[in-house]
């Protein structure tokens, strides 16, 4: 026997009740709308992600670093908010290698100005970019920075330092200063020219001081009074530590460059004596005090040196305004300078109510000046040595002329060596003297960051209690809590 369910053969298809085609609509009608939501929404965050890469990084990124790696400094912030020339920055790094620190630094500096831009060029599928702007030796991960015709390249290896003031090193982020300061170099309108004297024994610059100065739009050359007027385009001369005095010709000739309002910085050591030079330096109202300065205030000379290796006070000044804050001055073996006495008839006339004196650089009050050191064994006050402090560099400038002169009376204060031993401090002294008498900006240099992390030192005496606290304590708490809620629970 055969049974047959269903509709029978040939018979037509049942028709769907209202009911059913009632839902069918509805269920329709769900699906387009949830399809319809489904592309509002995807188009609602896209348009969100295009308008929130469009926002500077510095409101979409907290900068939660140790040392505030990516946060820039006033003076950057400053120097970028007046940039008013396009400047293009080329991040020379390997697609998929580049260095997180450097380029999020760059977003920063494009998120202060309209006026900077950055792109990344691939070494390798652009094998021949760098060479356009004579950086085919740059280092990888290094930063191109072009200025309409003008370019510079800053270096990755620049833009990390190495500490070694501790017993292990440190590793320093530098790269704002390194950026900071080129495109200070590139957008510079003037350039000035700075001539170191000759023929007396002088010693040269070494390349942190020349650097620093290149940085500040300074030339530096050459120049030989013996033989040679000084230039027109003398914007400054710098006597650097002669070992020989100045004959009269050449003595006149500075004072007929600083009557026409010229510039002079001169560093002189006790181991020499420049009666001819002392002389135009005391009608700018300064002499030598003599001996040797001696330092008995600890905060006021190297650690584990004698006191004749001072780190004087830094006066604060326009004149001392480009040397950043905690940055010390080291001026090993040093003479002070005093203001000439009114009773000097020889100079009382040249150094006139119109000159403005300005201490630099000076010891605590605590120092003395060592008469008789060359015959000294020890380092002891003697019953005759000028006890008081002491300047050691003094700024002059001469209101009617216009002449300025900075005397620094230590021989070893532009040593590179000198300048290491305090991370760059005599280098950015000079710097901010150069400043001042060209009228620039005296901008601070921007420190370095530390890339190590903070640790959190404990004190002995919390550590048994800290420990109770973390081991019994806070469990037992955590049980005993758990025990009533779970009774509370039961009772309900």
């Amino acid at each position: 026997m055969k049974f047959h369910f269903g509709k029978k053969k040939g018979e037509p298809a049942p028709q769907p009740t209202e009911a059913q085609r009632a839902s069918r609509r509805r269920t329709l009608h769900s699906g387009a709308y949830a399809s319809a939501l489904a592309a509002v929404v995807l188009v609602l965050v896209l348009l969100l992600n295009l308008v929130v890469g469009a926002i500077p990084t510095k409101y979409t990124e907290f900068d939660i670093s140790t040392g505030k790696m990516f946060t820039l400094s006033e003076t950057t912030v400053s120097m970028m908010k007046a940039l008013d020339t396009d400047i293009q920055a080329y991040y020379l790094g390997e697609t998929g290698s580049e260095d997180a620190n450097i380029t999020r630094l760059l977003d920063r500096y494009a998120a202060e100005s309209s006026h900077f831009t950055w792109q990344q060029r691939d070494p390798a599928l652009y094998p021949t970019f760098a060479a356009q702007y004579d950086a085919s030796d740059a280092s990888n991960g290094s930063v191109i920075l072009v200025c309409g015709e003008n370019s510079a390249v800053v270096d990755y290896y620049d833009m990390y330092e190495y500490d070694y003031s501790s017993y292990s090193y440190d590793l320093k982020f530098a790269a704002e200063n390194a950026l900071t300061t080129a495109i200070a170099r590139l957008t510079r309108d003037t350039s000035y020219t700075l001539y170191e004297l000759t023929g007396h024994g002088e010693t040269s610059l070494g390349s942190d001081f020349t650097e620093t100065l290149d940085n500040a739009g300074v030339t530096v050359e050459e120049l030989n009074l013996n033989t040679d007027a000084v230039p027109e385009d003398a914007d400054i001369l710098l006597i650097n530590v002669p070992q020989a005095d100045f004959s009269t010709q050449d003595a006149d000739a500075l004072r007929d460059y600083l009557a026409d309002g010229g510039k002079l910085i001169v560093t002189t050591s006790l181991l020499y004596d420049t009666p001819n030079l002392d002389a135009v330096l005391a009608e700018y109202g300064m002499q030598r005090q003599e001996g040797l300065l001696v330092e008995t205030d600890p905060g006021y000379y190297a650690y584990r040196y004698a006191g004749t290796y001072l780190l004087p006070e830094i006066e604060s000044n326009d004149i001392t305004a480009g040397i950043s804050d905690g940055m010390y001055v080291y001026a090993p073996v040093a003479q002070g300078i005093v203001e000439v006495e009114a009773d000097d008839e020889a100079t009382a006339e040249s150094a006139g109510s119109s000159l403005t004196l300005t201490a630099l650089l000076s010891t605590s009050s605590a120092a003395y000046s060592m008469l008789d050191y060359e015959t000294a064994t020890v380092l002891e006050e003697g019953e005759n040595d000028p006890v008081g402090s002491f300047a050691l560099a003094m700024a002059a400038e001469e209101d009617t002329t216009g002449a300025k002169v900075v005397w620094i009376n230590c021989g070893n204060i532009f040593l590179d060596d000198v300048n290491s031993s305090v991370s760059g401090g005599n280098a950015q002294l000079l710097g901010s003297i150069v400043n001042w008498m060209n009228g620039e900006e005296t901008n601070t240099v921007i420190d370095s960051k530390s890339m190590s992390a903070e640790t959190l030192t404990v004190p002995g005496s919390l550590v048994m209690p800290l420990g109770l606290l973390f081991v019994v304590v806070l469990p037992l708490g955590c049980l005993l809590v758990g025990v009533v809620i779970s009774i509370q629970r039961r009772r309900r």
